[in-house]
């Protein structure tokens, strides 16, 4: 990509004049650690819009698009990445629009995972962004090779996109990270991309805010008890609970001064569980338990890992009905009532079960042992003395190593004081009566069906 395919900043006003940007004491500015961001001086449904003026993205959107608000919005990014990269408009080019343009500020290179280098990534390993950044990056090629597939057929999106190899995954991961890095939730409107407001750094002190006002505009306020003073930062929160895995996943950072603390796991099914496969395909949502810590106190949360250890002994059961359509579905019974819908709230569903506790300790023990795993697994991580090489290599950024490490401190924070409370809490509900008497229960029935070892003269003995 040619360098001259990105505008300079100082160019960013005039777009603002031409596309009714109003930037009312404030101009875009280089921001030390930040990249840009907007400093005091002294359309949002563009997507089906756009749509109605250019004939070939309909075609495109309706081929390939309307799956979801990010997806609509990623192809329309991707077209006007690969528009603005073409120098003088052509007759096989797509209709130009401010965005064209817009484009063109934004920067090529996003410090989010999705976008470090294979050696990068390893750096998260034991983090719980491993996982996540794997599937993130196994999707983004699966959505990138559908859309090659879909649109090869199409004489003017082949053309463009994949003809002399314009577009590429590269290409395709970076509108990805734009929209992640950029969307913003709007009161009454979703997410969306304001073109300006979304070269607002955060901050955790925030000395702005935005909102939609009567004409859908979006407008960015100065917090009334912040004093902006010439030359300071505006800032926004991109979120005050996000944990810090999210904030470098979406964001490209880790902000230390975050009072949040907390992180979500994967779980996975009991290998040897004959109903697992059934207990995946109705409980639908994510697998995952989520850990929160504050200064008083740490919880866990997780409606998966109630139904992991729930079994047919328990009243659990599985049956395949048939519907008023004659379509076969499979349903969840607790204790014979259909709970097919309720699949995510076991954990009030056993509340009145005379074993609740005994299901509490098995789902107490499941997290217990994961979250020990995962303890593990973020301390095995690699030493500095052992990353020296590689930065010397030039195979690791120095903001990668120190945004890995910031969220393996904060994690491993968590992790730790999770492994504790959940330690106690495991000891807690071993005292319990009901658990005291449920697993005397089971080891009498052991010994019972243990055979006796018996000699002769036991055996004409008569124990009736």
């Amino acid at each position: 990509m040619s360098s001259s395919s990105q505008l300079p900043l100082d160019a960013f006003p005039a777009w603002a004049r031409l596309n009714d940007v109003t930037l009312a004491g404030i101009e875009l500015q280089h921001v030390d650690g930040k990249g840009c961001g907007f400093v005091v001086s002294k359309e949002l449904q563009v997507v089906q819009e756009y749509a109605k003026v250019d004939s070939n993205f309909k075609q495109l959107l309706e081929v390939v698009g309307h799956k979801s608000v990010r997806i609509d919005a990623m192809l329309y990014l991707l077209c006007h990445l690969i528009h603005s990269r073409r120098g003088q408009p052509t007759s096989r080019g797509i209709t130009s629009t401010p965005w064209t343009e817009y484009v063109r500020f934004l920067p090529r290179s996003i410090p989010t995972p999705t976008m470090w280098s294979e050696p990068e990534r390893l750096l998260l390993n034991g983090t719980s962004l491993e996982a996540a950044l794997s599937a993130k990056l196994s999707a983004l090629a699966n959505e990138f090779d559908e859309l090659r597939a879909q649109t090869e057929a199409m004489p003017f999106w082949d053309a463009l996109l994949w003809e002399h190899g314009t577009a590429s995954l590269d290409d395709w991961v970076l509108v990805d990270a734009w929209y992640r890095s950029r969307c913003l939730e709007l009161p009454q409107i979703g997410d969306a991309m304001v073109p300006g407001l979304d070269m607002v750094n955060h901050s955790g002190s925030p000395s702005a805010y935005y909102e939609v006002d009567g004409n859908a505009d979006v407008v960015l306020y100065a917090r009334p008890d912040c004093a902006a003073s010439c030359g300071r930062e505006v800032a926004i929160s991109y979120g005050e609970n996000k944990s810090a895995a999210e904030m470098l996943f979406s964001y490209g950072f880790v902000d230390r001064h975050s009072t949040a603390r907390n992180l979500a796991l994967p779980l996975d099914p009991f290998p040897d569980d004959p109903l697992a496969k059934a207990k995946v395909h109705v409980f639908g949502g994510p697998r995952t338990v989520r850990v929160t810590q504050d200064d008083q106190r740490l919880e866990w949360q997780s409606p998966f890992v109630y139904l992991m250890c729930l079994n047919e002994e328990d009243g659990l059961e599985f049956r395949l009905l048939q519907d008023t359509e004659g379509e076969r579905q499979l349903r969840l019974l607790w204790q014979g009532s259909d709970m097919t819908d309720r699949a995510t709230d076991l954990e009030a569903l056993i509340q009145n079960h005379p074993l609740c506790q005994v299901f509490r300790l098995r789902a107490v023990a499941v997290v217990h042992e994961r979250i020990e795993t995962q303890l593990a697994r973020i301390k095995g991580g690699p030493s500095d003395d052992e990353l020296q090489p590689l930065m010397a290599a030039g195979l690791l950024r120095e903001e990668c190593i120190a945004a890995a490490r910031t969220l393996r401190e904060v994690e491993t924070c968590v992790l730790e004081a999770a492994a504790e409370a959940l330690e106690s809490e495991k000891s807690t509900l071993l005292a319990h009566d009901h658990v005291v008497a449920y697993l005397g229960s089971v080891e009498d029935g052991r010994n019972d069906e243990a055979p006796l070892e018996t000699t002769p003269n036991e055996e004409e003995d008569d124990f009736s």
